[in-house]
């Protein structure tokens, strides 16, 4: 009897390894590469990269397995798979982001993530009532600025802190070349400031008349007869 070459041994073994048995007397072919892996952190890793996120053994990894694959499903439900609670908001708020769907927002149970979908969706659509929502005061300010920047409406900038409001404001009377928002400028200074920016913006030396501080017409006055 011819004795069986030794590479074919080792090419059945190897077969048999990647095989298991089927009831009816066939053979099913494993498709599970990552389970060969000698860690179980490169296991998971593994399996995050394939998102067959259910065979992840990390919590962490998973949860953040899950939050991918239901970007990539676009479906919100999947969502709910996820155990911990930030790493769920934040998955609320990518497919709120995603699908530009604020109703999203409004079930988000994380402060953060849910200030962070109102910013968002507020600014992408210059939504300013989406500002409103937010619980953070410095956040909720940055909204209805971007959105007062973005459109030129500086009645956006009343939402604002005094020193933010005249900020505000100055730009878009400087943006829109309006004088008349000059007037509403808080800070005396400021608003003379503002008039004399758009005096020059306009090539326009009737505009100095309106500066209420002498020191700061006589300059208005100054530049056009330089100019």
């Amino acid at each position: 009897m011819k004795a069986i070459p030794i590479f074919i041994v080792l090419i059945s073994l190897l077969f048999l390894t990647a095989c298991n048995p089927d009831p009816t007397g066939g053979v099913i072919v494993v498709d599970d590469k990552c389970s060969f892996l000698e860690t179980e952190p490169a296991q998971d890793d593994c399996y995050s990269e394939n998102l067959k996120c259910s065979k992840i053994k990390s919590d962490q990894l998973r949860d953040t397995c899950v939050a991918e694959l239901a970007k990539n499903s676009n479906k919100i439900e999947v969502c709910d798979l996820i155990k911990d609670e930030k790493t769920k908001a934040y998955c609320q708020e990518m497919l709120a982001i995603e699908n530009n769907d604020h109703q999203i927002c409004l079930e988000i149970k994380d402060d953060y993530w849910k200030n962070n979908c109102h910013f968002n969706l507020a600014t992408e659509n210059n939504e300013d009532a989406y500002c409103s929502l937010i619980s953070n005061n410095e956040r909720m300010e940055d909204c209805f600025e971007e959105i007062a920047l973005a459109t030129n409406n500086h009645l956006l900038c009343e939402f604002l802190n005094d020193t933010r409001n005249d900020v505000c404001k100055y730009k878009i009377a400087q943006n829109t070349q309006n004088v008349e928002i000059c007037q509403e400028l808080i800070n005396h200074i400021n608003r003379d400031s503002c008039r004399i920016k758009i005096a020059k913006l306009t090539e326009n030396e009737e505009l100095c008349e309106l500066i209420g501080q002498s020191f700061i017409k006589e300059v208005c006055h100054e530049y056009f007869a330089e100019n």
